[in-house]
């Protein structure tokens, strides 16, 4: 971490007094437990009050859907100190290559990845997580609060496969970063997106939906789309929205679902959609009005009465990593906090009411899109003017 350390004080001495009130804490940096690239931070608060963080380390920067494998840190003094980084996931024995993947070049020959670790912490104290395998197949974990106790991963592919009617899917994905529990019924809900694979290197084309448990994690269900690229036919629910891809969840205070949505519309803002149950009927994907989007994942989370959302606040690139608050159920989002005004990417939040622990990508190695590190740090509802 020696590198990224020294990277910390160069953008705390560039940024001057706006840096952030508490610089923020590495976790997952380049070089760390040789994986050269850390990506897809994701953070959950269980009921004890433990954070877990998590991330998703690249062996090869160049080549990022090879070789990649799920990395979490677990603190129990809100952030002050974390455990060692230990490996959340391997691939399965029988894992085999997307092809997608592969013949587009976006992947190596011989090398599994192990994609887009989620999690929901629910108000017994466990910890449910989802991740992908080759962006192809769903794999379902149970564990304590501290991410410790791990039940066998099961599969739960033919969840997704529920979807196959109206989206004849190659290539899907879950989160990232967290999912919820309903709070009066219990049900856990992750977001996810399914695409068939036809544009880019298969990521895209897609539909985005949600997938849920009603018993604790032992069974899952799919959920309707809520919203799908044009060309996308065979859909008998959700909005059209060009291009949508990774959602963000939260229940706001009077428990209406909000899935904050990634879209590449010439709007240049972020799609909501909200429901009562977290699977079935969706509202119409609607464009946010102060939440732009920069082509980026967003993060969201609920902080007592306020629904707060973060995403990089730049239309160029991926930088001024900035929180924006809602008092009115995510309608509008007239306040912000600016978490980090240098290069910052992806990110994930929690909150325990007042205060919101927040993980994302800090730093550049090639680009704004190849983070240096990734890094936790909080901050509190009422610094958002």
């Amino acid at each position: 971490m020696k590198k990224f350390n020294a990277l910390l004080l160069t953008f705390a001495m560039a940024a001057g007094s706006a840096a952030t009130a508490q610089e923020p804490t590495p976790l997952f940096g380049a070089g760390d437990n040789d994986f050269e690239m850390y990506r897809f931070p994701g953070i959950v608060m269980t009921s004890t009050g433990n954070l877990i963080a998590f991330a998703e380390g690249r062996k090869d920067a160049a080549m990022r859907w090879s070789e990649t494998r799920p990395f979490i840190r677990v603190s129990s003094d809100k952030g002050a100190t974390w455990s060692e980084a230990k490996q959340f996931a391997d691939k399965p024995a029988d894992a085999a290559q997307n092809k997608i993947l592969l013949d587009s070049g976006a992947a190596e020959a011989g090398r599994i990845g192990v994609h887009n670790l989620t999690a929901i912490a629910d108000k017994d104290g466990a910890v449910h997580w989802v991740y992908a395998v080759e962006y192809n197949r769903i794999f379902y974990v149970k564990t304590d609060d501290k991410g410790e106790g791990a039940s066998d991963p099961v599969e739960i592919t033919a969840t997704l496969d529920k979807f196959k009617e109206e989206v004849d899917w190659k290539l899907a994905g879950v989160g990232t970063g967290h999912g919820i529990q309903i709070k009066d019924s219990g049900r856990l809900v992750f977001t996810v997106w399914i695409s068939d694979g036809t544009q880019g290197i298969g990521l895209q084309n897609a539909a985005v939906a949600t997938i849920y448990s009603d018993d604790a994690g032992k069974t899952w269900n799919r959920g309707e789309i809520i919203a799908k690229q044009f060309g996308l036919e065979k859909t008998k629910t959700g909005t059209e929205l060009e291009m949508p891809g990774e959602t963000a969840i939260t229940q706001a205070a009077d428990g209406t679902v909000i899935v904050n949505i990634r879209n590449k519309a010439l709007k240049g803002q972020r799609a909501q959609a909200t429901s009562k149950d977290g699977a079935t009927g969706w509202s119409e994907a609607a464009f946010v009005d102060g939440l732009m989007e920069p082509i980026c994942q967003g993060s969201i989370t609920t902080a007592g009465n306020a629904v707060v959302f973060a995403n990089p606040a730049n239309m160029i690139m991926r930088k001024s990593l900035t929180a924006f608050v809602s008092t009115d159920g995510g309608k509008k989002y007239p306040k912000k906090h600016v978490i980090d005004s240098g290069v910052s990417g992806y990110s994930d939040l929690a909150s325990d009411g007042t205060t919101v622990y927040a993980i994302y990508e800090k730093g550049a190695q090639s680009s704004a899109n190849d983070p240096e590190a990734v890094v936790f740090t909080k901050f509190a509802v009422g610094d958002a003017k």
